[in-house]
Order: C-alpha cells, then sequence, then structure tokens
C-alpha cells in the first residue's frame, strides 16, 4: 500500500465511523453548585482527567485537569462552586457525529476531550483522544507496532566528519 493510499484510506475510516461506534468514556456528572474540592478529589479518585457538570440533566460545563490546575494557580477556595472554574458551554459532538469531524473539533480547538450528546441532548459520555488512538491502534495495529522506538530512532554516535 503506498502512502497515499494509506491516506485515503484513514480519511475513508474516520469519516464512515460515528462517535457512538466508539467504547466511550462515562464520566461522573456533578452539578454546578459542587465544589471545586470535591470535583478535585472525584477525579483524583477515579483518575479521570474530567468530570462533566449538568443541570437537571443538561450537560453545562465540563472541567477537566487543566481547569484544576487554573483553578489552584489562581487561589479558588477549594469550597467555591464549580461554576467558578469549569468551561462553560463547552463544544460537543453527538454520537451520530464522525470521528473524523470530533477530531478535526479536537485539533482546531486544541480540546483533548469532547462530550458526546445523544439526540435529545443528555450527555452520553466523552470522546478523548486516549479513545481514539485506540481506535487507530486496533485498525492500523501492523503500523503501530512496527515502528521503531524513539531509542532506537535516535543516533547514539555521530556520524561524518
Amino acid at each position: 500500500m503506498t502512502e497515499r493510499s494509506g491516506e485515503v484510506q484513514l480519511k475513508a475510516l474516520l469519516q464512515s465511523t460515528q462517535v457512538g461506534q466508539l467504547t466511550l468514556k462515562v464520566r461522573h456528572q456533578l452539578a454546578p453548585s459542587d465544589s471545586f474540592g470535591s470535583a478535585m478529589a472525584l477525579m483524583r479518585n477515579r483518575s479521570h482527567g474530567c468530570a462533566l457538570v449538568c443541570q437537571e440533566g443538561t450537560l453545562v460545563g465540563i472541567v477537566t485537569e487543566r481547569d484544576i490546575l487554573h483553578g489552584l494557580h489562581s487561589g479558588i477556595d477549594r469550597d467555591a462552586p464549580l461554576e467558578s472554574v469549569m468551561t462553560s458551554q463547552p463544544i460537543t459532538v453527538t454520537s451520530r457525529d464522525t470521528l473524523f469531524d470530533a477530531i478535526a473539533l479536537m485539533d482546531t480547538g486544541g480540546y483533548r476531550r469532547l462530550p458526546v450528546l445523544d439526540d435529545e441532548g443528555a450527555p452520553e459520555g466523552v470522546v478523548d483522544v486516549k479513545t481514539v488512538t485506540g481506535f487507530l491502534v486496533e485498525h492500523y495495529a501492523e503500523a503501530v507496532h512496527n515502528q521503531a522506538s524513539q531509542a532506537e530512532a535516535t543516533a547514539r554516535n555521530r556520524e561524518g566528519a
């Protein structure tokens, strides 16, 4: 397979795969009134990089490890409500959007995670870079496993004069 045909195949795969076909990461839902400290504890205890913030079943925000770090750096009180540190009205995708579109949003917006909504707008989970990487490894295992490690690809001795 040529490099160009591989690119075409990859693009076709990403454009034909819907986000809902992936194994989405289900994240705990918090309320905007929950404390900053409780969000930190939940994310740390469950080893999650984000939590969805919902009000009456509707997504109103997302709190990520970046939000947590910014809040800590800014000296936000641990008892402060989550709405003071969360990212309000985050960019989302639906389970029917293509993986290609989700990756494009992640790339252009600099996002590592996107909330996934169902047809009624209720949160279904999160698609993240790790999930996308796992999908690619699953479909291109041979290409991934045949790559030299960084240690093997780095010259140890100078060559030439």
